[in-house]
C-alpha cells in the first residue's frame, strides 16, 4: 500500500474524462464510495489512476460472515489507491459494463471480468447469460473497446474449462 500510495497520490491533474457516474446505465466502479473514479474525489489528490480486475487468487468472499463478498482489491478502492471494476456479484447471470475514458479525441471502452469458475461461466456463456453494455453510440465519437478478463485459456483443459476465444464479443 505504501508503493501505490507513493506513486498514485500527487498534485498533478490527470487528462482522462471518466463518462460514466453512479446514476449512469455504465456503473462498473463497485467499491468506490460515489461510485466514481477514484481521482475524482474531492478529498483526494490522484496523479495515476489504476484500474484493476481481481483474479482467481483474490476473488471476492463472504468468508468472515459478511453479507457483500469482499475482495482484496474493495479495501484498495476503498482508500482510493485504484480502480476496482470487474466484479461480478450474481452467479446465474454476468453484465459487464464499460468504463467510458476520453483523452483528447480518443474515446476508450474498458471491460472488465474478474474471475469466475471456469465451468460456471462457460455454462452462462453458452447459456447467453454473459451481456456487455455497449458504449454510446454517437456520430462524433468512436469508442474502442478493450476488454481485460482473468480466465484459463483452451490449452488442453478441455472445452467446458476454460473461455473460447469465440465467446469474447466483436463488438
Amino acid at each position: 500500500m505504501d508503493i501505490l500510495r507513493r506513486y498514485v497520490m500527487g498534485p498533478d491533474p490527470v487528462q482522462i474524462r471518466i463518462h460514466n457516474n453512479r446514476n449512469s446505465r455504465y456503473s462498473p466502479f463497485t467499491s468506490s464510495q460515489d461510485g466514481n473514479a477514484n481521482y475524482l474525489q474531492e478529498n483526494y489528490s490522484v496523479d495515476l489512476p489504476i484500474f484493476s480486475i481481481h483474479g482467481n487468487h483474490d476473488d471476492p468472499t463472504r468468508e468472515g460472515g459478511g453479507t457483500e463478498p469482499l475482495a482484496a482489491l474493495d479495501l484498495l478502492a476503498v482508500t482510493n489507491l485504484l480502480n476496482y471494476f470487474g466484479r461480478q456479484d450474481q452467479v446465474d447471470k454476468v453484465e459487464v459494463s464499460p468504463v467510458l475514458m476520453q483523452k483528447g479525441d480518443t474515446h476508450v471502452a474498458l471491460y472488465g471480468m474478474g474471475s469466475l469458475r471456469d465451468e460456471r461461466l462457460n455454462r452462462m456463456w453458452q447459456s447467453n447469460k454473459v451481456r456487455f453494455l455497449q458504449a454510446p453510440k454517437d456520430d462524433d465519437d468512436y469508442w474502442f473497446s478493450m476488454f481485460c478478463l482473468h480466465q484459463n485459456r483452451d490449452l488442453g483443459r478441455g472445452s467446458k474449462n476454460c473461455v473460447h476465444e469465440s465467446m469474447i464479443p466483436d463488438w
